[in-house]
């Protein structure tokens, strides 16, 4: 599919891409659960967020902290590109994890195979050409990256990556924030202003990129 006609949802964050994706009823499983820049305590915690949205969660992730969790018996310590479970899931999500991940191909096709029928897969990854990355490129040799990034996306290779794994993309979505506390220059106040302004009125430049899929 042409890429530029699939339709584009913007959410604030992830609670709010969440919340809009997930119904109490789904059986969901979360790939790369662990972390994502909130403590396991945290009402912010992704994961928690899931958890308080349906009862039927599961987990995949290398390092996790058992005691930090209910069921532990629906988490495995494992690699996303190689992970095994007996169950079918309704939602499976990989929240900034595709940028870290060695081989994308293997960890769509282990979705694939872990999804139930009329199931969807939800991905977010950093929007490689959002406003703060245009403007690091613009003020230095390259803009500052995460040094367990693998890779960075935009919405046409995104498209190709997922039509040459066998999936289809049935809709697009941008998150405005991570919603991630940390201390900020000058330079990234008036940046996170300027940001604001434009989301106003186009979500080409929104930090993160979101994509729904199914399977081909």
């Amino acid at each position: 599919m042409n890429w530029s006609v699939i339709p584009v949802d913007a959410y604030y964050d992830k609670e709010a891409l969440l919340r809009a994706s997930i119904k109490p009823e789904d059986k969901v499983l979360d790939l790369g659960f662990w972390g994502q820049a909130h403590t396991a305590d945290k009402t912010t915690w992704p994961h928690r967020i899931i958890q308080d949205i349906t009862p039927h969660v599961w987990g995949v992730d290398l390092v996790y902290d058992d005691a930090a969790l209910k069921n532990k018996e629906r988490y495995q310590r494992a690699n996303v590109e190689s992970f095994e479970f007996k169950e079918k899931f309704d939602v499976i999500l990989a929240l900034d994890l595709i940028e870290h991940v060695t081989n994308v191909g293997l960890m769509l096709d282990q979705a694939k195979k872990h999804l139930a029928p009329g199931g969807k897969l939800i991905v977010s990854t950093p929007n490689a050409f959002n406003l703060f990355v245009l403007a690091g490129k613009l003020s230095r040799s390259e803009p500052p990256t995460n040094s367990d990034h693998t890779a960075y996306f935009n919405r046409p290779t995104l498209n190709t990556l997922f039509e040459k794994c066998g999936w289809g993309i049935r809709k697009f979505g941008v998150l405005y924030t991570l919603g991630d506390l940390h201390t900020e220059s000058l330079k990234k106040k008036i940046l996170n202003g300027i940001y604001w302004l434009l989301s106003k009125r186009t979500k080409k430049f929104y930090e993160t990129l979101v994509v729904i899929a199914t399977p081909d």
